[in-house]
């Protein structure tokens, strides 16, 4: 009888158990496999390339543009006469241009003109910035507007100068080398809920992560005896509180990729947006660091343990009882109202203080803490909260951007209207405003007159002079446009081997510059650069303006220069002759 076996019959699974799939089904799950995960990968790849189709079209650019220079006195401002452009990816992309004094505003009307009118000048940080809307957007542009159609009898005019990241400390240069000479009746103080903790070098050094000694723009220190003095800006390079360590591969792949791509710019900046409680342990430890720099410190930061650094102006506003380092920082904003206070009795201009949102209204611990140290020193704060609800409208909501705290164009528009409202309730501002004894002039305009009053070497578009070694550009009147374009600067030598060894060839060096001055062309409408020429003595200087994008000459000239005698020259290694300049 034959059997499975006989006839080798295999058995039924489940009497045999568990046997492997076949090599071909194996075959067969692969690929199916494989073929879901490519589609999977093309789906993706589709979404991305039409994500980043649509925000390519929809971005006007990725990165933003922030031309900054350094002042000598001011500390970090814009270049002058520069493009800025600005987004966060999500709300806004804006394009505006910086105005001669470096800050992103019209040119400032000319002295005599802002003398005889009743001038508001504007102070603050990055909501007086305000690179989030264009510059017909901002509200000290739309309180002009509203005052020329309101108080027409006033002939309101304003300007404004703000940076981002400053403090009322270090804004106090903008007024001293800026807006002074504007003659304002009127000072506007824009304050923002970090402007406590920005004030105090300690916060401001442990929300930066540098050293507090050494901060780049102006601020204050507190010596031996308590008082409080100003600390012109460090003139180096930024110095970190601790050695920061080097960011990994991946986040430098991530900021080259947002770099480029708008729909990689986009997700990181939804990321970016969403709020992040984690403890941050170099603060921490940089918290320690200072505490052990004296025993001052150690004191001020006794029992105090931040846990993020955008946490650390959080007390200011939601606690009822400060550390120790909180009640000094107070001290410190005190003191920057008292500088501006005299500054503005000095000159005879009234001042105010204009709050923005995050500071609450009336009640709220900020604004209170604000409102104490400004009215005790006759500084009166105008309640932007108070205006903004009065209209129907959530402050916190509706002033700003969905993905920025700064203000939106409703939000600029509501602070025009809230000192419009107290311009209307104090006109004497306008009307009885107390003149200075004496009228401040800018020293780059007395360089001006003085260097005016002698005979120019040239007269071209710009009249150039000769004097203490140094070549100096005039203009006026002078407009934005008569800048932008580069100064090329030509110095023959008496002797080519004075020349660096690339330019012996050409006979002459090359010494081609950007209009850099921080003269306002405002100011009178007039145009001053002065730049040094060499110590070797010169026989001949070929200068005028070009434009680099296409060479195209805009105007030239050429003169002589009475240099040294050769038998008067120093042997080589000794101290080099100079150039003999007419003053």
């Amino acid at each position: 009888m034959s059997n499975a076996k006989t006839h080798d019959v295999k058995p039924h699974p489940s009497v045999a158990g568990h046997i492997p799939p076949a090599p071909g089904r194996i075959r067969r799950a692969l690929r199916l496999v494989g073929w879901n995960a490519l589609f999977l990968l093309a789906g993706l790849a589709l979404i991305g390339v039409v994500s980043e189709a649509y925000f390519r079209l929809r971005a006007p650019f990725v990165e933003n543009e922030l031309p900054h220079a350094r002042h000598a006195t001011v500390g970090g401002i814009f270049k002058p006469n520069a493009e800025v452009r600005y987004t966060n990816g999500l709300d806004f992309w804006t394009i505006s241009r910086t105005n001669s004094l470096g800050f992103p505003d019209r040119e400032p009307i000319g002295l005599e003109r802002a003398a005889a009118s009743c001038h508001i000048a504007v102070i603050g940080d990055s909501y007086v910035e305000a690179l989030q809307v264009s510059i017909a957007d901002k509200f000290h542009v739309r309180l002009e507007e509203l005052a020329a159609q309101q108080l027409r009898h006033l002939d309101v005019t304003t300007s404004a100068f703000g940076i981002s990241g400053t403090s009322q400390v270090s804004q106090l240069p903008y007024y001293d080398e800026f807006a002074r000479y504007l003659r304002p009746a009127l000072l506007v103080l824009v304050f923002v809920d970090n402007d406590f903790m920005d004030n105090a070098p300690i916060l401001a050094g442990l929300h930066q992560g540098v050293d507090p000694d050494r901060l780049m723009r102006v601020s204050a220190t507190r010596g031996a005896d308590g008082s409080i003095t100003l600390r012109p800006p460090y003139p180096g390079a930024a110095v970190p509180m601790a050695a920061m360590p080097h960011p990994p591969w991946h986040a430098r792949a991530a900021d080259h990729l947002t770099g480029v791509s708008p729909f990689a710019n986009w997700l990181d900046a939804k990321r970016r947006t969403s709020s992040s409680d984690d403890t941050d342990p170099e603060l921490i430890a940089q918290v320690a660091l200072l505490s052990r720099r004296s025993p001052r410190y150690a004191a001020l930061l006794d029992g105090w343990r931040p846990t993020t650094r955008e946490g650390i102006k959080r007390p200011f506003l939601y606690a009822q009882d400060l550390p120790a380092v909180y009640e000094d920082a107070l001290d410190f904003t005190a003191f920057a109202l008292d500088q501006f206070r005299e500054r503005a009795d000095r000159d005879g201009a009234a001042l105010v203080i204009l709050p923005t949102q995050y500071m609450g209204t009336r009640g709220d611990l900020g604004f209170d803490r604000l409102t104490a140290l400004a009215e005790s020193r006759g500084i009166p704060v105008i309640d932007y909260n108070d205006h903004v609800l009065r209209q129907g409208a959530v402050p916190w909501r509706d002033a700003a951007w969905a993905h920025d705290g700064h203000w939106n164009v409703a939000g600029h528009q509501w602070a025009a209207e809230a000192l419009l409202e107290y311009l209307v309730r104090n006109r004497a501002i306008c009307t009885t405003r107390k003149r200075p004894t004496s009228s401040p002039r800018p020293s780059w305009l007395t360089d001006y007159e003085s260097i005016a009053s002698g005979e120019p070497a040239a007269r071209s578009d710009f009249d150039i002079y000769l004097r203490e070694n140094k070549v100096a550009y005039l203009k006026s009147p002078c407009s934005a446009a008569d800048v932008r374009a580069r100064f090329f600067l030509h110095v023959v030598p008496e002797d080519l081997e004075d020349l660096p060894a690339h330019r012996r060839q050409l006979g002459f060096d090359n010494l081609d510059f950007h209009y850099d001055g921080f003269a306002a062309l405002g100011f009178g409408g007039r145009c001053i650069a002065q730049r040094p020429l060499p110590d070797y003595p010169i026989v001949r200087i070929r200068t005028g303006q070009f434009t680099p994008e296409d060479d195209q000459m805009i105007w030239q000239t050429e003169f002589p220069v009475g240099a040294t005698a050769a038998g008067d020259r120093p042997h080589r290694g000794g101290t080099p002759g100079r150039a003999h300049l007419s003053r």
